[in-house]
């Protein structure tokens, strides 16, 4: 992914506090219910939807953004599907980003 389209894609507010939520979501979804720890799927995308504010739809396109640029990780258990975060790809984009605002300011 090239840095501007990283940067494209974190412009949106909701998407960089999905992948702030999922790096601590024990924290994160205090108070919310899922039927497997954090540690072991991830985050349930209904509990993303309901701590977003947003609708099944509006939510999965988020989620399908993050996913299709390797941010999250899904997995599928039943008719349910969990995010957990892809540090090394974020730490890549990151590297990438930071690399070319230093091109900027050579």
């Amino acid at each position: 992914m090239s840095p501007e389209n990283a940067l494209k894609l974190l412009a949106n507010p909701t998407r960089v506090a999905v992948l702030k939520w999922l790096k601590n979501p024990e924290e994160a979804f205090a108070g919310y219910s899922q039927l497997f720890p954090f540690d072991q799927y991830g985050v349930c995308a209904s509990l993303i939807q309901d701590k977003a504010g947003l609708s099944q739809p509006a939510t999965s396109l988020c989620l399908k953004a993050l996913h299709s640029a390797g941010l999250v990780e899904a997995s599928k258990v039943g008719k349910w599907t969990y995010y957990r975060r892809n540090e090394q790809r974020i730490n890549a984009i990151t590297a990438a980003v930071a690399q070319a605002l230093q091109e900027l300011q050579a």
